[in-house]
């Protein structure tokens, strides 16, 4: 690709060491975040509609559509019997439709996956400063979890993402 940065910590990664991969402002943001964490060791972009792609379950209207997370982040855990932790992360327009549908999806596939660490949806808002910044409702917190799944509008799933969403940065 010619077009995109070139990152050096990426999982898959050239002869040369690096991966040039184009990504939008709020995805190059998330991943400026997430290298700077004491833990981070690369990440992965999940492209949609590829044979290996994570493809999450939701629902919007009614019908069940994949839902393609934009990242997984390989981080370091001294808990897990491995060392290393998979978290997914999705930046997502809360302006969109399918809000609602892929934070239950999310929800949902956290519930049946406890060994995955962070699922995190991730909007783009103020923060007290007045500052653009990424606020994150981590959707492996059980009590983040059970109020997503039982929450039945997009105002609900705003309240919740006010009341339990964090600026990490």
């Amino acid at each position: 690709m010619s077009n995109g940065k070139k990152y050096y910590n990426h999982l898959f990664v050239n002869n040369e060491g690096y991966a040039k991969i184009e990504l939008n402002g709020w995805e190059s943001g998330v991943i400026e975040e997430e290298e700077q964490r004491d833990d981070f060791v690369c990440w992965l972009r999940n492209p949609p509609r590829k044979p290996w792609s994570l493809s999450i379950p939701y629902k919007l209207n009614g019908i069940i559509k994949p839902a393609y997370p934009d990242f997984l982040i390989v981080r370091k855990d001294d808990k897990s019997k491995f060392g290393y932790v998979v978290d997914i992360l999705e930046p997502h327009n809360q302006s969109f439709d399918d809000n609602l549908g892929k934070a239950q999806g999310f929800a949902e596939y956290a519930r049946e996956n406890t060994g995955v660490g962070r699922i995190e949806l991730i909007r783009k808002e103020k923060n007290e400063v007045n500052e653009d910044k990424f606020k994150r409702l981590d959707l492996s917190k059980r009590e983040i979890r059970e109020k997503v799944l039982q929450a039945i509008n997009v105002e609900e799933l705003n309240h919740i993402f006010n009341e339990y969403g964090k600026f990490d940065f």
